[in-house]
């Protein structure tokens, strides 16, 4: 009998072992050449009439020599879908685009004048694309945003990823959203969704009564910059690489730094409205969980900076004999003292749970006023991120057919928020 189950084991090995090498032997790994292989790191997609403008940032291939960064470079490409776009990118190069690797997309401010998924569906049937992708969107050219060479990072849409981390969405400054996460919002029953809105910014802010100097060095790595600019232009049709940075001190202030704090909204994958940095917060406070986010209110003397430790948002849907719906927000924020405008006595200001008289009101106060407001925006541009819609099919589905193309217009919020100390 052992005899009979140590041959069945062997048996199986040797199937395994016939499976993995199928699996090895057979895999796509023709395509994946290095010198015939473009590896799409980023997508922007603009638009004019009925032709996608397609621009991919593609890694370069590089030896492997001592202090030399990866290089990057952008190949600009149209056609009447976006896989027409790619295609062409092998009849001009020779190079296979592989979308593998890629990890943001942007859509330029003419793609999400009409319906965006006119240019995502291709993403989403693509079986090498992962729906983790990030997505955002933006004003103006998305081509011009991924032509930026960027202070934090030689690639500009590395610098991007950065700023729409899962850290930036834990202390609700951002609102990302991936390529499954939109697709979501764009297939359900509200068609509402949202996308964060990449802008570029200085890197130094203005200082009043300060002169900004500007010598040789930041003219000269300027034109150098600019004349890198054109030539990449002038001999892959597209924009600038993003390269390595320069060491002059100069040049590397005329880069800017990315923002991704406002966000705008969707429906029917038309973008319809913006909610600002605050409302953005107030979003993330109501439906994401916080971490350690920082959050500033104006007591009576002085201005106070709150550390969010966590977040606990409870939310109750009712539908009034009138059809009105009401959706009811209790938020608690355990919240202590981070900074503060004035210096403290040292018995008020030696731990973090020692805040200011007045602080937590005013926090409540101001928390409550943008949460209501961030609700009126998306009730009247009938963008349906609270989830009206769902909660009325969840929970009052008997009158959902009566009500789903009203509730949200005539939906009202009862917003409650209760700051506690984090001891």
């Amino acid at each position: 009998m052992r005899k009979a189950h140590g041959k069945n084991t062997v048996r199986y090995y040797l199937l395994i072992i016939i499976a993995l090498a199928f699996l090895f032997f057979t895999g796509d790994f023709g395509l994946i050449d290095v010198q015939k292989t473009a590896i799409v790191m980023a997508v922007g997609i603009d638009r004019e009439e009925e032709t996608f403008i397609v621009t991919s940032q593609i890694a370069i291939p590089q030896s492997s020599k001592q202090g030399q960064a990866s290089e990057t470079v952008q190949l600009v490409s149209r056609g009447k879908t976006v896989a027409d776009a790619f295609e062409e990118i092998n009849a001009k190069t020779g190079w296979y685009p592989k979308l593998v690797f890629c990890k943001l997309i942007i859509l330029g401010e003419k793609a999400v004048e009409q319906d965006a998924f006119d240019a995502l569906d291709f993403f989403l049937l693509d079986e090498y694309m992962s729906d983790n992708c990030l997505i955002a969107t933006c004003d103006g050219l998305a081509k011009d945003m991924l032509n930026v060479a960027a202070l934090v990072d030689p690639s500009g849409s590395v610098a991007m990823q950065k700023v729409l981390s899962p850290h930036a969405e834990r202390v609700g400054t951002v609102l990302p959203s991936t390529l499954r996460e939109f697709a979501i919002g764009y297939f359900s029953d509200g068609k509402s969704s949202y996308l964060p809105l990449l802008k570029t910014q200085p890197q130094q802010e203005q200082v009043s009564g300060s002169q900004q100097q500007s010598g040789s060095s930041d003219s000269s790595g300027s034109s150098e910059s600019s004349s890198a600019s054109s030539s990449s232009e002038s001999s892959s049709g597209s924009s600038g690489s993003g390269g390595s940075s320069g060491s002059g001190g100069g040049q590397s202030n005329d880069k800017p730094v990315f923002s991704a704090s406002e966000t705008a909204l969707f429906v029917g994958g038309k973008r319809v409205e913006k909610l600002t940095q605050e409302e953005t917060f107030a979003f993330n406070a109501v439906k994401k969980e916080l971490r350690l986010a920082a959050y500033s209110v104006e007591t009576e003397d002085a201005t106070c900076t709150l550390t969010v430790k966590r977040n606990t948002p409870r939310t109750k849907f009712k539908v009034g004999k009138d059809g009105r719906a009401t959706l009811k927000i209790e938020l608690v924020m355990a919240a202590g003292l981070l900074d503060y405008s004035k210096s403290l006595p040292v018995q008020e200001g030696a731990d973090v749970g020692d805040v200011p008289s007045g602080a937590f009101t005013a926090a409540e106060k101001r928390l409550s006023g943008q949460i209501k407001t961030t609700f009126e925006k998306c009730r009247a541009c009938g963008c349906d991120l609270f989830g009206i819609e769902e909660q009325l099919q969840k929970y009052a589905h008997r009158r959902y057919e009566e009500l789903k193309d009203t509730a949200l217009k005539n939906s009202i919020a009862d917003v409650t928020v209760k700051f506690r100390n984090v001891r």
